[in-house]
């Protein structure tokens, strides 16, 4: 097994100074993952993005990479999301959410768990780091940039609201967002203005899982992308389209399914992306040496820890 994967490397690359894009997928709590592989780069003073994107956990850990908390997406992660208040089945059969979402970004202003926004916005400077989100109206991805902390939290809510566990999703206010513009995309890079501001938005890994090709429309010529699985794996789409046939086929097709099919079809496309990019790009992707032992959630802290580990020793090779 391999820490790194290149997709392609072009000579081109050698005499142009291409934008140069982090990517860091979702996975729960196998983000722990993705926390010691940046955990590794911030012992190294490793930093050479100028483009930043995350989806669900991923957008979580990129937060804590540019805040330069070393260690405390690994805190987060086996302290906040291991806690009894955040998941619990139970209420889900109440009428209330799975995970506690609101509780668990509330600790993140303050104590032990909080999250320093005003070193990552300074560490950020001119660079651009971008939230993905998925609109529950329309379905389509979106990727959004923070103007402050209040709505950096909000987006990191958004980004990780896996629906039927935080049920509704976000609704999030509208702001103004210079730097993006919708392109009419499939996936809308968009600043929250009025006309889709209001709505509620839930995990950017339904619409946009592996934002590859977003990196790509924005310049990015070498894409670093952190992943949360094996390297061998690969979208399972066809158990998912099967399921669906035959829960759908009394006329009731529960939301779950399709965002299931949703997720499973744009994940399949970014990895197509991946296997054939075009000739004037590099993309790197960092996986586990062996699979990784955490879940999604209800993940042991032995499991975790060495996950952690795993993301340490990735780092250090790359």
């Amino acid at each position: 097994m391999h820490f790194v994967n290149h997709s392609s490397t072009t000579e081109s690359l050698s005499t142009v100074n291409p934008k140069v894009a982090l990517i860091a997928e979702g996975g729960g709590q196998r983000g722990i993952f993705t926390a010691g592989v940046l955990d590794a780069w911030l012992d190294g003073g490793f930093d050479p993005f100028d483009l930043f994107i995350g989806t669900s956990a991923g957008s979580q850990n990129l937060s804590s990479f540019l805040s330069r908390q070393k260690g405390y997406a690994k805190r987060l992660i086996r302290g906040l999301s291991r806690h009894k208040r955040f998941y619990r089945l139970g209420r889900g059969l109440v009428g209330g959410n799975v995970v506690d979402l609101d509780w668990y970004f509330e600790q993140t202003r303050q104590g032990m768990f909080k999250l320093d926004l005003n070193a990552a916005a300074a560490s950020l400077g001119n660079r651009q780091l971008l939230i993905t989100a998925t609109n529950a109206s329309d379905r389509k991805g979106y990727f959004l940039s923070p103007n402050s902390k209040n709505q950096w939290r909000e987006l990191l809510k958004a980004s990780s609201a896996l629906p039927f566990l935080y049920k509704q999703g976000v609704k999030l206010t509208p702001w103004l967002d210079d730097n993006a513009s919708n392109n009419g995309a499939s996936n809308h890079s968009a600043a929250l203005t009025a006309d889709i501001s209001g709505d509620f938005y839930l995990d950017g890994g339904l619409a946009a899982p592996l934002p590859v090709r977003e990196a790509y429309r924005r310049g990015a010529r070498k894409i670093v992308l952190i992943r949360t699985v094996s390297e061998d794996f690969q979208a399972q789409s066809a158990w998912v389209h099967k399921l669906k046939s035959w829960i759908c086929v009394s006329g009731f097709c529960p939301k779950t399914i399709d965002y299931l099919v949703q997720h499973e079809q744009a994940y399949q496309d970014e990895l197509d992306f991946i296997a054939n990019p075009p000739e004037d790009v590099e993309i790197v992707q960092i996986f586990a040496a062996e699979n990784l032992q955490s879940k999604l959630l209800g993940s042991t802290d032995a499991d975790l820890r060495h996950d952690y580990h795993a993301g340490i020793a990735a780092g250090q090779f790359f």
